[in-house]
């Protein structure tokens, strides 16, 4: 392995395997080790097209000589393989798999490429949104989503873990999720029973540029998802992937090995060899690989909220990644998570705080789970989407846990009314811009509100609480358009921070930056590059008396004028009523670096 704590790996597509020569993969080959470093590549078998046998061999023997290692790799697209298919309305050639010749087909892939490899990988584009008259009468009065989940269950059971592992038992095949997961359902993805009956899983990492493409996916995505897929296999999330298209500069290509590399991977894929080889975005990829492995190997495991995000689910969808996109580490989960008893749980402790967007109400017990967790003791975070479904479909358990009312009423807000340092003492900021949010009217004193907005003579909450039990219900008012959060001034976003505070440190700053929390009392910060962006200068806020925060050595020696640590700027009370205490450092960072710290 080039690196110690995680391999590199990047992906052959046929058709290029096809026509490049020895001479040319050499060449290629030379380019990537000396400005990569490439562990493994995944050859693929089938795109459209079947790479010949005399091709995939003459891989592996020059694969052999560079010392790299060579698994195999499908993509479920084929062309039109008769007439009739000509009628076939089908997104980027995906398979039919309603359709006996392509199910015939894709059964002869499965078994071409195990008797080639003892592992393979598939590309996703193992989906289906098919709608011809074949899928149309198989369907019958099922929902194309039931249809589609158990469509997709069945194929990859008969026609490609049981073919394949019949001409090589001990082929290990690994599935790859895409990171559009709010379309999983409709498309046939089905991660709550896909990955028990495939060896493994792995997950597309890829962001790109957000505001340029059709998938709005914010950045952070690139970290949360490959978290997200960790609670869905632990252990057998082989890696993450990304690609190097629709990046409109280095640092944006560079950030998705950066943060698929923070959620701490067996293996970062980088789709694929020949849009690497030549290609200018790849060369600081090896410089910079080299810093994130001495960075990585000194973390613990990843810690965050952990947000409820059952199968199938959709609403509010990616706000995890916005939340983490203002500094607040997020960990997606598929399950709801126990209270745990620990010292000191209740409705401070990190371990009882669960984030609930509106997709949590995919759950049809959501709300039994709910109330048992808060009368526990825990600290359940429901978001405005949430609130707004569950009056409509649960409107009396709901008002057992609080009195907030929704009457389909926005409030549009330029001013805000925020809490100083955990005090009674409040202050008032204006925004730059204004923000439209749902109007939750809460009952002054039987909701506390925590933090107020609107416009001059009205305001109504955008943070407040309920207690029962012993726990709280808090209810966190997201914009109607969740890239607004970015528009907040900074001392909204800190209360947000603080109150949905998990590892006991937050930053306070404005937008742009992304905290990474580890069990090892470490953490990381990331400063986004966009249009526009400066350098930040931001508090950090860290619970406790601290000595220091010893930054952690990327290999790199340190320079006369580097930072090697950070000694706190003050130590102060959490709040006038608490004798806990936090200690204040400051720190400066540029857009598309990346600094961790130990907390001494």
């Amino acid at each position: 392995m080039y690196y110690k704590n995680f391999k590199t790996v990047t992906y052959c597509v046929a058709g290029w395997v096809n026509h490049i020569t020895e001479e040319e993969l050499r060449e290629q080959a030379d380019f990537l080790q000396k400005y990569v470093g490439i562990d493994k590549i995944y050859l693929e078998t089938y795109r459209d097209e079947f790479a010949k046998k005399e091709k995939l061999d003459m891989f592996k023997w020059v694969m052999k000589d560079y010392g790299i290692e060579v698994s195999g790799g499908i993509t479920t697209v084929t062309p039109d393989l008769n007439e009739s298919d000509k009628k076939r309305q089908r997104l980027f050639n995906t398979f039919c798999y309603c359709n006996e010749p392509m199910r015939a087909r894709l059964k002869e892939i499965s078994e071409y490429t195990a008797s080639q490899f003892d592992e393979f990988i598939i590309d996703d584009f193992f989906f289906t949104q098919c709608q011809c008259e074949d899928c149309i009468r198989e369907k019958g009065e099922r929902s194309w989503e039931e249809f589609r989940l158990e469509k997709m269950l069945e194929v990859s059971r008969n026609l490609i873990i049981g073919p394949a592992k019949k001409v090589n038992p001990k082929v290990h095949i690994i599935i790859k999720y895409p990171n559009w997961r709010e379309s999983f359902a409709q498309t046939g993805y089905n991660p709550g029973q896909q990955p028990e009956i495939f060896d493994s899983i792995y997950t597309g990492t890829e962001t790109r540029h957000g505001a340029q493409t059709d998938q709005h996916l914010p950045r952070y995505l690139s970290y949360s998802l490959m978290r997200y897929f960790e609670s869905v296999a632990p252990g057998r999330n082989g890696g993450g992937w990304f690609d190097p298209f629709d990046c409109d500069r280095i640092d944006t290509y560079l950030e998705q090995a950066y943060l698929t590399a923070f959620a701490k991977p067996k293996e970062i894929m980088m789709f694929c060899w020949p849009a690497l080889a030549g290609n200018k975005r790849a060369t600081p990829l090896g410089f910079m690989y080299s810093k994130l492995d001495k960075i990585v190997g000194q973390l613990g495991e990843p810690i965050g909220l952990k947000t409820y995000i059952p199968f199938n689910s959709q609403g509010e969808d990616h706000l995890e990644d916005f939340l983490g996109m203002i500094g607040i580490p997020m960990e997606p989960v598929c399950e709801f998570p126990a209270f745990t008893e620990v010292a000191g749980a209740g409705v401070k402790a990190g371990a009882n705080k669960v984030p609930l967007p509106a997709s949590a109400l995919k759950d049809e017990k959501i709300m039994e789970k709910l109330e048992a967790f808060v009368k526990a003791g825990g600290n359940a975070i429901v978001t405005s989407g949430f609130v707004i479904e569950a009056l409509k479909k649960w409107p009396e358990q709901l008002g057992q846990l609080t009195g907030v009312s929704y009457r389909e009423r926005t409030l549009t807000a330029d001013e805000f009314h925020y809490n100083i340092n955990g005090n009674y003492r409040t202050a008032y900021v204006k925004s730059s811009v204004p923000v439209t949010f749902p109007s939750i009217e809460h009952r002054n004193n039987a909701t506390w509100s925590v933090m107020n907005a609107g416009h001059g003579e009205y305001h109504e909450s955008i943070l407040c609480y309920d207690t029962y039990g012993k726990g709280r219900l808090t209810i966190l008012n997201v914009p109607d358009m969740p890239s607004k959060l970015y528009d907040l001034p900074q001392p909204v976003l800190t209360q947000i921070r603080q109150e949905l505070d998990v590892c006991g440190v937050t930053i306070d700053g404005g937008t742009g930056i992304s905290l990474f929390a580890y069990d090892n009392k470490s953490f990381g910060l990331y400063c986004y590059t966009w249009d526009g962006c400066t350098p930040q200068e931001f508090d950090i806020h860290v619970k406790g008396e601290v000595k220091e925060l010893r930054r952690f050595s990327d290999g790199e020696k340190p320079m006369p004028w580097t930072i090697q640590s950070l000694a706190p700027i003050g130590v102060r009370k959490l709040s006038m009523n608490s004798e806990e205490k936090e200690s204040l450092f400051h720190v400066r960072i540029q857009p598309g670096d990346f600094v961790f710290f130990e907390v001494k």
